[in-house]
Formats: structure tokens, sequence, C-alpha cells
């Protein structure tokens, strides 16, 4: 990726937005934070809206051409994600302003990305006083969301020290107020999942410590240690991001959000080679029920075992060979009726020519009982039809 650094204003990196952005949307709205703030620093731009190639932004934010409806989606919850900027007042924080990531994107003619950022936003971009450098093809090698965050932190404070933090602020930062609520499980899916592949794929090691308050974990203290030279293997790994079908996205993307880890999108691609893409999704919402501790080792053996699915997608072939049925009964039945009536009508027309006066005069009574069908435009011929005609019906 040629000039990959991103000089990113830390404001962008402080921000805290109040739902959660997934890896693919982080990484995706970096490579477009860089190309607005080269516009703006070395082309003079003065406007909110930028334009970049859809093959420009999908190759550096490693996102597959073809997959249209998934990119789109990412981009639309970009627009979503409202942020919120406080201030200190009386030692409280104080709510000062809110708006959204992105707020417009449009896919014009072009095969380009047409898209329009917030005035503060701007702001940042066009500030360099306080920025942080970024390798973004770094960042593209990370797997978790958690890794990208905490990376990009620890880079900003890379000269000095991350301030110690409370594990109410890290819930923040991380949009996990709710979810991991035992902090057994918040270490070891947040805080030592990022430590350890920030440490193997990245520029630098980082660590961390706790301290109690009582008998609660209360804060959280990192350490980053700079490596000299990062490993020739990691640098190839770098360079080779794997790019996944359809399919597998689809399934990655039913996942738990706890469990859309990236070394799992080959076990699904795996899974795709065995079973069909429906076999799978059953599975999966079969496993969501279950929430068992080994949520991939649960779904593997019971996509292998094939108990569940096949009985599920049995009951989901006969509910819709039933519906099919249905409409076809209710069509031929439909058709019946239709055809009976032309039938019934043209043999109540023929009856009706072959009426005696007397019988003509009895029907004009009762056609005459019913002031309401002169206004209703019913003539006595029409009604007389009618009345043939039902008797023939109920004859039937």
């Amino acid at each position: 990726m040629k000039n990959k650094i991103f000089n990113k204003p830390n404001q962008l990196i402080n921000l805290i937005p109040e739902t959660n952005i997934t890896i693919t949307e982080r990484k995706t709205y970096n490579i477009m934070l860089k190309y607005a703030q080269n516009k703006l620093k070395f082309h003079q731009y003065q406007g909110n809206t930028f334009k970049i190639s859809c093959y420009t932004l999908h190759k550096k934010a490693n996102l597959r051409n073809d997959d249209n409806e998934y990119i789109y989606k990412k981009l639309e919850n970009l627009m979503k994600t409202v942020v919120r900027i406080f201030r200190e007042k009386n030692n409280k924080k104080e709510w000062k302003k809110s708006f959204t990531l992105l707020s417009s994107i449009e896919k014009t003619d072009d095969n380009c990305y047409k898209f329009e950022l917030n005035n503060h936003i701007i702001t940042a971009l066009k500030n360099q006083k306080f920025f942080t450098p970024l390798d973004l093809m770094i960042i593209n090698s990370l797997s978790s969301q958690y890794s990208i965050i905490f990376y990009e932190l620890a880079i900003q404070y890379q000269k000095y020290k991350i301030p110690k933090m409370t594990i109410e602020e890290i819930r923040r930062l991380t949009n996990t107020k709710d979810s991991y609520k035992q902090f057994y499980d918040f270490r070891k899916r947040v805080l030592d999942k990022a430590c350890e592949e920030i440490s193997k794929k990245t520029d630098i090691i980082l660590r961390y410590s706790t301290e109690k308050r009582g008998r609660r974990i209360a804060f959280v203290d990192f350490e980053i240690e700079k490596k000299e030279i990062i490993p020739a293997v990691t640098k190839n790994k770098l360079k080779k991001v794997r790019s996944y079908s359809k399919e597998v996205l689809e399934l990655f993307e039913l996942l738990p959000e706890k469990e859309q880890i990236e070394a799992y999108k080959g076990k699904l691609e795996r899974l795709l080679g065995k079973h069909s893409l429906e076999y799978l999704k059953a599975d999966i919402e079969y496993a969501k029920q279950v929430k068992p501790a080994n949520f991939l080792g649960f779904l593997t053996s019971s996509c292998n075992q094939g108990h569940y699915a096949t009985i599920e997608l049995e009951k989901k072939r006969r509910k819709e060979e039933l519906a099919r049925k249905q409409v076809e009964e209710d069509k031929r039945r439909k058709e019946r009726e239709e055809k009976l009536d032309r039938i019934a009508h043209q043999k109540a027309v023929e009856k009706y020519e072959r009426l005696s006066k007397k019988e003509l005069s009895e029907y004009s009574s009762v056609y005459s009982a019913f002031p309401n069908l002169l206004k209703e435009k019913v003539s006595e011929r029409d009604f007389v039809i009618n009345a043939l005609k039902e008797q023939i019906k109920s004859l039937v």
C-alpha cells in the first residue's frame, strides 16, 4: 500500500461511538479519512464531499469488489453511527455535541463512492497539531476490532504512557457496556485477545495489569514496548490479507458478535465446502439458541452429525411444499368457480329467452319489491338472469 501512513487526528482516535463499529467498518473509515485528509492538505480542497473510486477503497480496505450489498451495509452503518462529544464541567462530563461518522454516501455512475463528512471531522483532519501516525497496512492485518482500538490508543501514547483507565472507561471505548458482564469474559475476549494480537502482528508489544478497589477490579494500566524490527514473517502476512466469498461473509455476520473472529472465516469456508449455505444457516441459529461455551466447536460437531439441520431443513421443505400445494389448490378452485360461473351465466341467458310471459311477470313482481335495485342501476333483465344463474349453480 503506497503512502500507507495516516496521520490520524487524536480527536478522532478518542471518539466514543454510541453503537458498535465492526472491524471492517473501522478499516474502511480509516481509508476514507486518509483520502479526505490528502485532498484537504495537498490539494487545498475546501468542501465537505469527497469522491474515491470503488476499486481504491475496496483494495486498500481489503474488501471484495463483488460484494456490493455487504459493502453498502457497512457504509450505511457508518452513517447511522452517532458520536457524542463531552466537556468537563464541575468535575463531571457534560454533553456538548453529537454527529454521525458519515453524513451521506452515494455510489456514482462512474463506479465511485461520493461521501460527505461532518464539519467537526473536516476541522480535525485539517488541524495537524495533535495527530498520531498510523500504519494502515499494520491495522489492516488485525482481525479484532478491539485490537484496532487499543493499537491506535497505544500509538497515540507510545512516547509517553497510556493513562490508567477505569473499567467503565474501557467499556465505553470498546462499546462493551452491555457485553461480557463477567470480568473473566471481558478479560479473555477483549483485553487478552487484543494485547496478544497486537503483540504478535504489530510494531509494539502491549501488556496490561489490573488494580482493585476493595474486592472489585477497577482499573487497567497498559504498558507499551516498542519492537525494533517487525519480523519478516509478519511483513509477509501484512501483504497477504485473505478475501472470502459472499457466502462465507454472510455466515460470518450471522455468528454472535463475540464469535466474529477473523480466523473463523476460514473454518466457515471449510464447512461450506461440505454443506449447503441453508444447512449452515440452520445450524448457526441452533447453536445460538444453545449458547455453548465453545461455539465453533459445537457448530462444527452439529454440522458433521447433521441431525438438527437435517430435521429443520426437512421441516422447512415440508412447510414450503404445503404452502405451494395450497397456492395451487386455491388457483384450481378459483378456475373451477370461474368456469362454473361462465357456464351458469350462459345457461341463465338461454333460459331467460325461453321464459313465458307469466314467468316473467312473476319475476317482475319480485323485482318491484326491491326499489333499491333501480338506484343501484340493476335492470330487470339482469336481475332475472342472476336469479336464474344462482338456481342453476345450486343444482350443480
